[in-house]
């Protein structure tokens, strides 16, 4: 990640992430990929990153669903990592086509994944995991939501994770663990407030860079 991106506010990233006119490669904690165009780049970002590293001993033999998957990197890692099933969503169609052609890359068929494109759980048939994940947008502000990218940048007065919150207790069961990323770059009291009346429990699981502008953290969540 670099800095300068990460300091962008949310428009100027989603413009210069909507501007790029072709593919390129990227190696993420060793996994092989292509972000496509209109996809939300991972890579450059220090959360992935981080999420990846907190998690990594989790997987194996656990059922893992990524919601809003962008080009695949957390379930690919997660298969990686001994992850028995992998279920990947987004809202944006062009990262559905990106991670369904980075799980081909890999070699991980339908059997090991399975891609939707869902506003969260909306077109995700009936299941149930063991560790759920929404690396959710960090911007609440309402906007004009037509391009599907958007969504990884704006969750307008966190409606998303709202719903994925609801939509959730459908898709875990007694021993599920719900993680959600984000940064005090976006209302901490108002996530807080959401997790509150989920009716989930809920705790502030691993937090850095709390000596910078913005820190990095992530939410546990249980039944």
């Amino acid at each position: 990640m670099t800095t300068s991106l990460f300091k962008l506010s949310g428009d100027k990233v989603l413009e210069s992430v909507d501007n790029r006119d072709h593919p390129y490669s990227s190696t993420i904690e060793d996994i092989n990929l292509f972000v496509h165009p209109h996809v939300y780049p991972s890579e450059k970002f220090r959360t992935t990153a981080f999420v990846l590293r907190s998690l990594r001993n989790l997987f194996k033999d656990k059922s893992f669903c990524d919601m809003g998957c962008g080009p695949g990197i957390m379930g690919l890692y997660a298969l990686k990592h001994g992850a028995t099933r992998v279920v990947q969503s987004d809202i944006n169609p062009y990262a559905v086509e990106n991670a369904k052609a980075n799980n081909e890359l890999n070699g991980y068929g339908p059997e090991k994944v399975k891609v939707y494109h869902s506003n969260c759980f909306d077109k995700v048939p009936k299941d149930r995991f063991d560790i759920l994940l929404f690396n959710m947008p960090f911007h609440k502000d309402k906007i004009d939501t037509s391009n599907p990218l958007s969504f990884a940048f704006y969750d307008p007065e966190y409606q998303s994770v709202t719903k994925f919150l609801e939509q959730a207790k459908n898709y875990s069961h007694e021993g599920s663990e719900i993680y959600i990323s984000f940064s005090n770059k976006g209302d901490v009291n108002l996530l807080e407030s959401i997790f509150i009346s989920s009716g989930f429990n809920w705790e502030l699981w691993k937090i850095i860079n709390e000596n910078q502008e913005y820190d990095n953290r992530i939410y546990k969540l249980t039944c």
